[in-house]
């Protein structure tokens, strides 16, 4: 019988000026392969060789599981089968720019957080001899690579690329946002419709644990009636209202972000989501679930996470490797490539950078179609804008004191 093949590691090979190693991490997002792909493409076309991680940080620590390790990003098929000959671990990436979530990572690593393994990250980087780094990710990945890089003797040459659902840094659209507007507002509208046809009132949780863009923008689009933010802390004469006002309405869609009373729901209600939480305070304010007009709470789901990339994220993937990649060439380091509009784009450093949990200010008249006049008021008594960075809109964070 064969025996099962051992793949070699990067430091049995010629060293290289140019080994760089990609860094996939966080939570999951629409085109997380995109960047991959991109990234290798335009890496191998400037004459790097290109490995990445199996696991994620993971794989640099003692707490590797997966092996090999590393693998080699290429584009073509005959360049993985001369390399598997080789005994080199090679994966082609030349078809996989539409494919949904990532072949390079495990479940969170919060061992990452232990200084310890960070420098077992940095020793492995070196020993492996890898002389350039890309994380891809969201802003948890972006704090990583941080605390990362602070444990070099010398620090190498760094980027990251912007991936994520939530788009919480500031400067940039991730990667991943927009595929999942697209298809968490399809998934509103679809209710919204239902709602209309049977006269219902719908309570629908979305994604958003800090911020709730992510469930801001499906509602907007969806046309949602009412949208509740992750921090939003309703007095009871607002409560009062909405019951009242969602009372008359002939059908309603009402969104609430993931993250609505998060804290209180943990003390004092725990295992209860945010969508019957919303829907218990409603009732308690006279909102009814009745067999003539329902009021039903539809459930959290993160699959939304794992769908394919719209073409747009792919369009800013390649974009944002050529940038990050140039910006490599011209001898920058510790940088983020932005795109926010064909004729918005570029770097910025990371010392620039800044997570952005606020709501676009423009957005908050929007938050509600029913004309509830104490619901306005609250939201404008609560809310102050940020000062902005980078001559950006300012955005209006968590409420005020």
């Amino acid at each position: 019988m064969t025996s099962i093949v051992e793949f070699g590691r990067p430091d049995t090979l010629p060293a290289s000026d140019k080994r760089l190693l990609l860094v996939f991490d966080g939570g999951n997002a629409p085109g997380y392969s995109s960047v991959a792909v991109a990234l290798t493409e335009e890496a191998a076309r400037r004459g790097f060789e290109v490995w990445a991680a199996t696991e994620g940080f993971r794989s640099l620590t003692a707490d590797a599981r997966a092996q090999p390790q590393f693998e080699r990003l290429i584009m073509s098929r005959r360049q993985r089968y001369s390399l598997l000959a080789q005994g080199i671990p090679a994966r082609s990436m030349g078809r996989r720019v539409l494919d949904a979530g990532s072949d390079f990572r495990s479940e969170r690593y919060t061992g990452f957080l232990d200084r310890e393994r960070r420098k077992q990250a940095a020793v492995t980087f070196k020993e492996q001899g890898f002389t350039h780094l890309i994380c891809v990710g969201g802003n948890g990945t972006f704090e990583g690579i941080k605390a990362w890089l602070d444990e070099f003797e010398v620090r190498p040459q760094a980027g990251f690329v912007n991936v994520s659902i939530d788009n919480d840094l500031e400067g940039d659209r991730a990667i991943g946002f927009l595929s999942g507007v697209e298809t968490g507002a399809n998934i509103a509208r679809g209710l919204y419709e239902d709602a209309y046809t049977h006269k219902r009132i719908y309570i629908l949780e979305m994604m958003g644990n800090r911020s709730g863009r992510h469930a801001l923008h499906c509602a907007v689009a969806a046309r949602a009636h009412l949208i509740v933010l992750p921090f939003f802390r309703f007095p009871q004469d607002v409560l009062a209202e909405l019951a009242e006002g969602l009372g008359r309405a002939d059908y309603a869609l009402v969104i609430v972000a993931e993250g609505y009373e998060a804290e209180r729901r943990r003390k004092e209600h725990a295992g209860v989501s945010a969508s019957v939480f919303l829907k218990q305070q409603l009732e308690g304010a006279g909102l009814r679930d009745t067999p003539d007009k329902r009021v039903i709470a539809e459930p959290f789901s993160r699959y939304i996470r794992g769908i394919r990339p719209a073409f747009l994220d792919v369009s800013a993937a390649f974009l944002k490797a050529s940038l990050l990649l140039s910006a490599f060439d011209e001898g920058k380091t510790e940088v983020m490539p932005y795109v926010l509009a064909a004729n918005d784009v570029g770097v910025l450093d990371f010392a620039s950078i800044r997570r952005e949990d606020g709501v676009e200010r423009a957005f908050l008249p929007l938050l509600d179609r029913l004309d509830l006049a104490r619901f306005k008021t609250w939201i404008l008594d609560h809310f102050i804008s940020l000062a902005p960075h980078h001559h950006r809109p300012s955005r209006a964070p968590a409420p005020a004191g």
